[in-house]
């Protein structure tokens, strides 16, 4: 592959460790062609002396508001047959070799190496409107860093590789992935959510939906929540339940109620006019369709988990209604419990015949559901934690149901 990076200077100052000029040597060292292209009056085409991999200077792009015309030639130099473009940072001189790269149909991934620790919400809008909100792919140092600018409306495609506790052949490995799969995901990213799609989602959920619902379970249909108090003071976690009825996760979404719950679904529920878009603003996510897709589902959902959501997950699977056995678990909802290290909430659906007046409207059994207490990471390493963790709630739960059932 031909790979140019871009970089106002040579030295990525924010990340302690991390040299441009290391990690482009490394990605030498596999094949690749690297080209930097950077500020300085310097001529262009000069060769690196002590590396394989050219460094072009475009002149008059230390000032913010230099014109850009006379270093086109620079630039097109630069991005001649290049695979990938990666850009360290904002810059006036990445902005325009984006354009450039996005005229040529070359992929570009946006470097976001700042410290989050030392920023304040109005940073990372600020950032998203000036720089960010133009590339289709960032890369990003920790899925922390990357959990960050989901919170904060980036609506990109995020690549996490680390660079610290790594080595340089590894990083340029996972990095020479992250540039291959450029191409492959130019589609708009479906678990991204803007701002003022959220603004609207919590204000749809709060005020209309959640009232609806409450009317209907509650009064319509009898349906009832026991054990809500063992929610309170839980911060992200991933939540379990048998399904077993077609409103099992509106009655699920009213236990979590005030919090907002995201619900991985079919993704023909979610992509249609009707009702997938209520589906979607309620909090339905697709589940992936193809086997390539599974490690950016579960990095998305570590996301949110990070920023302390809620997570639901049916692990039978296939809704059985009115079901009162429980079936054989699949593994997605404790693999990413184990990765986030958050806990897991039990919960269990049980039918009671109708009483009272709803004998005289009812003929169906009445639901209750059930939370049990969060079970917390039961093993450091997280396969095994994963397998830990399922086998003692599904114990848990198949207890629960035969005493139900008595």
């Amino acid at each position: 592959m031909v790979i140019v990076f871009v970089a106002n200077n040579l030295d990525a100052g924010n990340v302690p460790g991390f040299s441009i000029m290391n990690f482009a040597e490394g990605l030498s060292r596999r094949g690749h062609v690297i080209r930097i292209l950077t500020c300085g009056d310097e001529q262009p085409d000069k060769k690196n002396k002590d590396s394989t991999f050219e460094i072009y200077h475009a002149s008059g792009l230390k000032r913010p508001f230099a014109s850009l015309f006379h270093v086109t030639e620079v630039l097109d130099k630069a991005l001649s047959g290049a695979d990938a473009v990666h850009i360290f940072g904002p810059s006036m001189l990445g902005k325009a070799v984006n354009k450039a790269a996005r005229r040529s149909g070359i992929p570009v991934v946006a470097g976001f190496y700042f410290r989050p620790e030392n920023m304040m919400h109005f940073v990372y809008i600020l950032l998203r409107w000036y720089f960010y909100r133009s590339f289709m792919h960032i890369h990003c140092l920790s899925k922390s860093d990357a959990a960050q600018l989901r919170a904060h409306g980036y609506k990109a495609w995020l690549h996490v590789v680390p660079i610290e506790h790594d080595s340089q052949e590894n990083i340029a490995r996972k990095m020479e992935s992250v540039y291959k799969s450029l191409s492959r995901k130019q589609d708009k990213n479906e678990y991204a959510r803007g701002l003022l799609f959220k603004l609207f989602s919590r204000l749809f959920h709060s005020g209309f939906a959640v009232p609806l619902m409450q009317f209907w379970m509650r009064v319509v249909l009898g349906a009832r929540i026991r054990g809500k108090r063992n929610l309170r003071g839980l911060r992200g976690a991933v939540t379990v339940c048998n399904h077993v009825h077609y409103l099992d996760s509106v009655l699920v979404s009213l236990a979590l109620f005030p919090r907002k719950a995201t619900f991985p679904t079919f993704p023909r529920n979610v992509r249609t006019l009707w009702p997938g878009k209520v589906v979607k603003i309620l909090g339905g996510v697709p589940v992936p369709e193809k086997i390539t897709e599974v490690e950016t589902f579960f990095d998305e959902m570590e996301f949110l988990l990070r920023k302390n959501h809620m997570v639901h997950f049916f692990p039978e699977g296939i809704v059985r209604p009115y079901y009162t056995g429980l079936r054989n678990f699949k593994k997605g909802a404790f693999h990413l419990a184990a990765h986030a290290r958050v806990p897991i909430v039990p919960m269990f659906i049980t039918f009671d015949p109708p009483g009272g007046i709803y004998r005289l409207i009812h003929r169906k059994p009445v639901m209750t559901l059930h939370v049990e207490k969060p079970v917390e990471p039961a093993d450091a390493e997280p396969e095994s934690d994963a397998r830990l963790r399922m086998e003692i709630i599904h114990r848990k739960m198949k207890s629960f149901v035969e005493k139900s059932n008595l």
